[in-house]
């Protein structure tokens, strides 16, 4: 009879032990993908809920390029005739305006450019007095006919040399009209040819220079434009007027734009066309030379979207999470176009869904299951 007893009341503590694991397991068992929250760990996780909206959703052609400027909006300044720099009051980056002194230069040259002047300048004015002498005493048959040409040939010759001589002086920057025997410049000044800012220069007291040399480089930066490369096969989508949307190298800040001129030609080593594009705002901080990536709106049409920040991403698959009673739920959606932060639904979902924290509800459940 002992041995009876003990033995069903072992077989007795052994199928309750069995219950009761079999009943902790079941308390434990867990739908992973619904997520309990209350409204402490909802506000912590920046939990915002909403619908899914009809957007314009556009197609991009994503390309890459650079920030330039027009040909007249840009220069070289170089010295005419050479010299040795003995002025150079700016550095890259500076703003200069229109006629301010870039460079002052010296060189024997110089000098003897307007010395030749002004002594061609004197036979000049003196042959032009003696022509109109000759020409009256034609009249009155005190002078001959030749002397009469021999002097109109010498002041067409000495006339030309003048001109000549002005034109060189004009290119050094010398006022013609404020030039006299007394106030002979041994420097002469290169000035901005606009208003603009200095992106190059080469220059340095007393150096001297060629006039091959280029002594600085200077762009108006009013008129920057972009220049975008675009491959031949995708040039069938890109009409003058698309918009744009561009940022800087290093830059995480799109700026809008629109497309204005379309190039002809293949670049024969890039193999890409040139498409001109301008910034919508003019005043934005932009430097020629600066590497861009660019988007072209190609295409654009209503759809059904949601916010990225609506989704989950696992393994390739998205999740979007439901409002249900006392939390949220995940289920699986098809999604297509990606633009603007904004996600393509291709299938109909009308129901409140979270449109922001979802990445912080899934952290949030990770933590409670690691506790």
């Amino acid at each position: 009879m002992n041995i009876f007893f003990k033995t069903l009341a072992f077989s007795t503590l052994f199928f309750v032990s069995c219950s009761g694991n079999n009943q902790h397991e079941d308390e434990h068992e867990h739908d992973h993908d619904f997520f309990e929250v209350n409204e402490k760990q909802k506000a912590l996780a920046g939990i915002v809920t909403g619908r899914p909206e009809m957007r314009v959703i556009a197609t991009r052609l994503t390309c890459s390029g650079m920030i330039d400027v027009p040909p007249e909006s840009r220069a070289e300044i170089s010295a005419p005739l050479g010299g040795f720099v003995r002025k150079a009051p700016h550095y890259e980056g500076a703003k200069v305006k229109k006629g301010e002194i870039l460079v002052g230069l010296v060189h024997p040259d110089y000098i003897r450019l307007q010395q030749d002047y002004l002594e061609a300048k004197s036979q000049l004015d003196f042959l032009e007095a003696d022509l109109e002498r000759q020409k009256t005493l034609q009249e009155g048959e005190a002078a001959s006919t030749k002397r009469v040409q021999e002097i109109k040939a010498s002041y067409s010759t000495i006339r030309a040399r003048v001109k000549g001589l002005e034109a060189q002086l004009r290119l050094m920057g010398i006022n013609i009209s404020e030039l006299e025997a007394l106030n002979i410049s041994e420097m002469i000044y290169l000035r901005a040819p606009f208003s603009g800012i200095i992106s190059t220069e080469s220059v340095s007291l007393g150096k001297q220079v060629g006039p091959e040399e280029v002594l600085y480089q200077m762009y108006e930066p009013n008129h920057m434009h972009i220049e975008l490369q675009v491959f031949p096969r995708d040039l069938e989508r890109v009409k003058v007027g698309q918009r744009i949307r561009f940022k800087v190298q290093g830059s995480t800040h799109w700026h809008p734009g629109h497309i204005v001129q379309i190039g002809g030609a293949v670049h024969p080593d890039m193999r890409t066309v040139r498409v001109h594009a301008h910034p919508d705002d003019e005043t934005i901080a932009l430097r020629p030379g600066t590497f861009v990536t660019a988007e072209i709106e190609v295409e654009s049409q209503k759809a059904w979207s949601l916010p990225e920040t609506a989704f989950q991403i696992e393994e390739g698959k998205y999740f979007v999470f439901v409002v249900e009673e006392n939390g949220y739920r995940r289920i699986p959606v098809r999604v297509g176009r990606h633009a603007d932060d904004l996600v393509e639904l291709q299938q109909d979902l009308d129901m409140e869904v979270i449109v922001e924290g979802a990445y912080h509800l899934v952290e949030l459940d990770e933590d409670d299951h690691d506790h």
